[in-house]
């Protein structure tokens, strides 16, 4: 599982096959929880995997510590995601994250809590945010580090529900690990588009999920994590507005994920888009509202291509946005388009 959102989630293998016949009844989402689980520990690590944020441009600074404070306001953000609705033990997020500029400006802060879920799985997260900010003629360029705590949590009683309890390869009870994470990031803005850049789990933690003997039977690396994001905004009349944006994604030994999108800004404060997922395969319908100047609301909903799509409903994403406007006074700043 990733710190703050991470790769988006491969199929499992055991649904790429014709063998597998799902019905509706408690037998087959008892065979589905299984299959859940053993997709989990045949994707090299469920630290690696995570929970995605469908709405990336409205929760930046979880991708990237450089957009910390990148404008003159107080953000903060809620967001509830729920993956696969009607697979058992299926993926959800929480994600509460708030960052402003220091009164000078140029300092800039941040805070993130995140739990995520994932059948027998849990992590939660608690991450700080400082970013630097160099002001331009007409752009900012802001330079940022995250750093706070992971805690991975895998309850084998879960798994002993559905697998055989005496199989000496299993673990006992609960197990929790705390890990240090760390974060870099840059973030440069200009009055149209934006584009960052950012290297994320820099010290490549290590959890030992269970130990048989002096043997750790099931070890998990969060490998460092690349990503790009960038956005450009097209002013077609006084009124709308089209803003194409990309978040790539890379993470050594696993597929390039891409999540692209498509949005219509109406007098920005309302919009409506589309996301490609090419990790899950899927496409994400999108809704934004500014219901004043200081309370922004979002909804997603994902529905997906693979062989999983006729398994579950598709998965739900709703986001809470408080702004807070001109904390310290007018800044020189640019306008509000990407947040």
């Amino acid at each position: 599982m990733s710190a703050t959102g991470c790769t988006s989630y491969p199929t499992p293998y055991f649904l790429n096959t014709t063998q597998l016949k799902i019905k509706k009844s408690n037998i087959m989402k008892k065979q589905l929880f299984i299959v859940l689980i053993f997709a989990i520990f045949s994707v090299k690590g469920f630290a690696q995997i995570g929970t995605p944020l469908s709405q990336f441009s409205g929760n930046q600074i979880v991708f990237n510590p450089g957009y910390a404070g990148i404008y003159d306001l107080l953000s903060v953000n809620l967001t509830v995601h729920k993956s696969w609705i009607q697979i058992p033990g299926s993926p959800q997020l929480v994600n509460l994250n708030a960052h402003a500029p220091f009164r000078n400006h140029k300092h800039a802060g941040g805070l993130i809590y995140q739990n995520e879920q994932w059948g027998p799985l849990q992590g939660n997260f608690a991450l700080a945010n400082y970013a630097y900010k160099m002001y331009f003629r007409r752009s900012i360029l802001s330079l940022g580090v995250q750093a706070g705590v992971m805690v991975h949590t895998i309850n084998w009683n879960k798994i002993h529900q559905v697998t055989n309890p005496e199989d000496p390869t299993l673990g006992q009870g609960r197990v929790n690990e705390a890990k240090f994470d760390a974060s870099v990031g840059a973030y440069y803005l200009a009055p149209d588009w934006y584009l960052g850049f950012s290297v994320r789990h820099l010290n490549n933690p290590k959890y030992d999920r269970t130990t048989i003997g002096d043997t750790s039977w099931y070890t998990e690396f969060v490998r460092p994590e690349f990503i790009l994001m960038g956005g450009y905004n097209i002013q077609a009349t006084r009124e709308w507005s089209f803003r194409p944006e990309v978040l790539l994604r890379y993470v050594h030994h696993t597929p390039l994920s891409a999540n692209f999108g498509v949005h219509a800004y109406y007098v920005n404060r309302y919009s409506v888009g589309v996301n490609y997922l090419t990790g899950q395969k899927g496409v994400s319908f999108q809704a934004r509202a500014m219901l004043s100047d200081n309370l922004r609301i979002g909804y997603s909903y994902d529905v997906f291509f693979g062989d999983i799509r006729p398994h579950q409903r598709g998965s739900h994403e709703i986001s809470i946005n408080y702004l807070l406007r001109d904390i310290w006074g007018k800044a020189r700043t640019i306008d509000l388009l990407w947040l």
